[in-house]
């Protein structure tokens, strides 16, 4: 403050001086020069005679600008995917890859990209190719995954299993191992056919011993099957009903048949008493038992009228009509042809 006041008288005492020299065009009295010394003393007395100001400590008002708040830390996290049940790992993003594993359901792994269209993830794998394998989007569920997670490649595509089908053909599955490589629509027509087998078969509802049409079974003794005409069965049945009134104890025991009657032996030990006449009948319809059954000569699986055996392999007997049959015949011969060797 001192320095600032003693300028002050200074400026102001230059400033008088150098007024008495201002030209006016008149002649001037000469003044006796003043020396330095003498200037510092006058300046000094006038210095002194100028009132003192009591200086006023300044309050200096510090500006404290707000702290910046730091923005918080993302926790870093780790791309990952979690199984939604349990799932295949592949060699490379698509069914066609092999599997090379599993991911048990609620299983996670690491994800370390993804495939060109995001439908399949790259994770750390260790049994895979590098440690590395592909699983399918549509089976797990992401998480944190970042926005420019790395695109990778698709390894080049495996050559198919051998006995495969051929792009367009399916497994025609007449039965459960029947791998012939056939058209969907010949997929769809064998399962159809296999439902509809029974309805197919020729059955006899009384059996194997059914009779051709016009003939009955003679029922001569329980278990009498031997096929007759309905006339001879009611023969049978009358010489049964009338068997005790024509049996005397005589020389054959207390069956012996009264006079012109003779034992019927439809079978060993039938002494029911009949006429000769229908004896001779009774040997007659034993001899022609056989001839008169109704007898599939293709078995219990021989086909309803319209319908033969399909035979898309050895054993086949399912009915089909003979359309199916020759479809079937011509799709085993082709199956080498849509199969991969």
């Amino acid at each position: 403050m001192n320095n600032k006041r003693i300028t002050l008288a200074l400026l102001a005492l230059w400033l008088a001086i150098a007024s008495c020299n201002l030209p006016n065009g008149q002649a001037v009295e000469t003044q006796a020069s003043l020396s330095p010394e003498d200037i510092l003393k006058t300046a000094t007395a006038l210095v002194a005679g100028l009132p003192t100001v009591e200086s006023t400590a300044t309050s200096t008002t510090t500006l404290t600008l707000p702290s910046e708040t730091s923005a918080p830390t993302a926790t870093a996290c780790t791309p990952t995917v979690v199984a939604n049940t349990a799932v295949n790992i592949r060699s490379g993003p698509g069914t066609v890859y092999n599997v090379v594993g599993d991911l048990p359901q609620g299983g996670s792994a690491t994800v370390a990209g993804k495939n060109q269209d995001g439908t399949w993830w790259y994770i750390e794998y260790p049994p895979g190719t590098s440690g590395h394998a592909w699983v399918s989007g549509s089976v797990v569920t992401a998480s944190c995954i970042p926005s420019d997670i790395i695109v990778v490649a698709a390894p080049p595509t495996p050559p198919p299993a051998s006995g495969t089908c051929k792009p367009g053909y399916v497994y025609r599955l007449a039965r459960p191992s029947d791998k012939v490589c056939v058209l969907p629509a010949s997929q769809a027509q064998a399962a159809a056919d296999n439902a509809a087998a029974e309805s197919r078969k020729i059955i006899n509802v009384y059996g194997a011993d059914a009779c051709i049409s016009g003939y009955v079974w003679r029922e001569a003794y329980p278990g009498d099957k031997v096929c007759v005409t309905p006339a001879t069965r009611s023969q049978a049945a009358a010489d049964n009903a009338a068997a005790a009134s024509r049996w005397v104890s005589g020389a054959y025991g207390p069956h012996t048949c009264i006079s012109g009657y003779v034992w019927r032996e439809a079978t060993a030990g039938d002494d029911v008493c009949v006429t000769p006449e229908v004896r001779a009948q009774t040997a007659a319809d034993n001899a022609a038992a056989d001839s008169r059954k109704a007898i599939n000569v293709y078995g219990p699986d021989a086909c309803i009228a319209g319908y033969v055996w399909r035979e898309a392999f050895p054993g086949d007997k399912v009915c089909v009509t003979p359309a199916v049959r020759a479809q079937t015949a011509a799709e085993n011969a082709d199956a080498p042809n849509h199969t991969w060797p």
